[in-house]
C-alpha cells in the first residue's frame, strides 16, 4: 500500500465526535460550546459545519467527516500507517493525528509533533 514516502509524515485534524456527542446527549445541540474569532461554535456547528459561514456562501465549511480518538487510531493503522498518536483539544472539540509510514516509539512521536508545533 502506498501513503507517503518511507519518511513521510501525515497530521490530520478532524472533529472529535465523542466530545461533541456528549454536549449533544447533554441536550446542547445549538448552545456555544465555545467561542472562536468567527463567534461562537455550537456542537451543530461542529456536527455539519459553521453555519453562519456556509450561509455566506463558503460551503466549504460543511464537515464531512469526524471520528472519535481510537476509531481514528485504527483508521490511520489500516490505511497502512506503522505509527500513529492522536490527541485530544477538548477546548475545540477536535482531535489531532500525527502518523508515520515508519515504526516509531510513542515517544518519538510525540517529539515529531511537538517538532511541528502540535504537542
Amino acid at each position: 500500500m502506498r501513503i507517503l514516502n518511507p519518511t513521510g509524515i501525515a497530521v490530520l485534524t478532524c472533529p472529535d465526535l465523542q466530545s461533541v456527542c456528549a454536549l449533544v446527549a447533554d441536550n446542547k445541540l445549538t448552545q456555544a460550546a465555545y467561542q472562536s474569532s468567527a463567534g461562537p461554535i455550537a456542537p451543530i456547528d461542529i456536527l455539519y459545519g459553521h453555519r453562519a459561514a456556509m450561509q455566506r456562501g463558503n460551503l466549504y465549511m460543511a464537515h464531512r467527516c469526524g471520528f472519535t480518538r481510537d476509531v481514528l487510531h485504527g483508521t490511520l493503522r489500516q490505511a497502512g500507517f506503522a505509527s500513529a498518536i492522536v490527541m485530544a483539544r477538548p477546548k475545540h472539540f477536535d482531535l489531532w493525528a500525527f502518523a508515520s509510514k515508519q515504526a516509531l516509539t510513542q515517544e518519538q512521536l510525540l517529539d515529531l509533533a511537538k517538532t511541528h508545533g502540535l504537542a
